[in-house]
């Protein structure tokens, strides 16, 4: 009886110490703040975090970048950054917890409707059934840790050249629409800091999305140091061999020409740009060139026209 109340004290004391151990390491977390959190990477494999993103409307004239906020404090929020500087800030209808999955948490509010998903390690983001003033849809995110930065930028792309069926019978492409017609070409880059870093394209074509893929590669910079463009790659195209819009790849350099310019200078300037062309083929109309480039930011963003100029 001796030997199994020694057996018993000895677990209790186990038990006790090892509470005792997570007890003192979750309070060491809640003692930092959000940021410093971040920061320090004791969220980046938790469902709380920074998660970025972008936005389209299916018909293409809609867009946003999208910044999630999950704290595990406050009510989660989603901030929607229109090209015109609007901001629609959307809250949960509850809020989230460390280390907990996010199944189809739901906003409702303002013009904006959606669920948002998430593993309980913060992969796998995802924000599904979105509309805006009623119209359908698309997102897609990552989420920001430690140890890299994530850039999202939205953007148009318009038809140049092959636009119409044929000079005699000029009927606007009924999947590009007359030249001059916008549609949504948006852009995500992951660890944003790195010039080698993987590109995400979030493109609307006869309201379907294509995600696309790219690397940007052969970056160097102006005489003066404060630009640098990268040149964006696509292998063997934007989306795999099934990918409608083809870009500059390594085995053709001359499909297309598309790159990345960002401030490198000495000023307290934030600002990068992506900028260039790409081609759609199409069985009926044949290959038309298409114009892309970057919205520039508006409120809190810097001012890109003066990078624009000097390209």
């Amino acid at each position: 009886m001796k030997k199994l109340f020694t057996v018993l004290f000895c677990s209790a004391v186990l038990f006790s110490c090892s509470t005792d151990t997570e007890t003192t390491t979750t309070n060491e977390e809640n003692a930092l703040t959000f940021e410093e959190q971040l920061a320090s990477g004791a969220l980046d494999n938790s469902s709380l975090g920074i998660y970025k993103g972008l936005f389209t409307t299916l018909d293409g004239q809609n867009r946003a970048t999208i910044l999630i906020t999950l704290n595990g404090i406050s009510t989660p929020t989603v901030e929607f950054l229109m090209p015109d500087g609007d901001k629609n800030i959307v809250r949960a209808s509850e809020n989230v917890g460390k280390g907990q999955v996010v199944d189809g948490l739901s906003f409702n509010e303002g013009d904006f409707k959606f669920n948002f998903n998430v593993n309980k390690d913060g992969s796998n983001p995802t924000i599904t059934d979105i509309t805006y003033m009623g119209k359908e849809g698309d997102a897609i995110l990552l989420k920001e840790t430690s140890k890299g930065a994530v850039e999202t930028k939205t953007g148009t792309y318009t038809c140049e050249f092959g636009c119409y069926g044929d000079e005699e019978d000029p009927t606007p492409h009924p999947e590009l629409g007359a030249p001059g017609a916008r549609q949504t070409f948006n852009i995500m880059l992951a660890d944003a800091g790195d010039g080698s870093s993987d590109i995400t394209m979030q493109i609307i074509l006869n309201r379907r999305t294509y995600e696309g893929h790219a690397t940007q590669q052969n970056c160097t910079g102006n005489v003066d140091g404060s630009i640098t463009t990268c040149e964006i790659f696509a292998e063997p195209d934007l989306n795999g061999r099934s990918g409608p819009i083809r870009f500059r790849t390594l085995a053709n350099p001359e499909t297309s020409l598309f790159f990345h310019s960002y401030y490198t200078g000495t000023a307290d300037i934030d600002c990068s740009t992506y900028f260039g062309s790409a081609r759609y083929r199409s069985s009926i109309f044949g290959t038309s060139q298409l114009s892309i480039i970057t919205d520039d930011p508006v409120g809190d963003g810097g001012d890109c026209s003066d990078l624009k100029r000097s390209l």
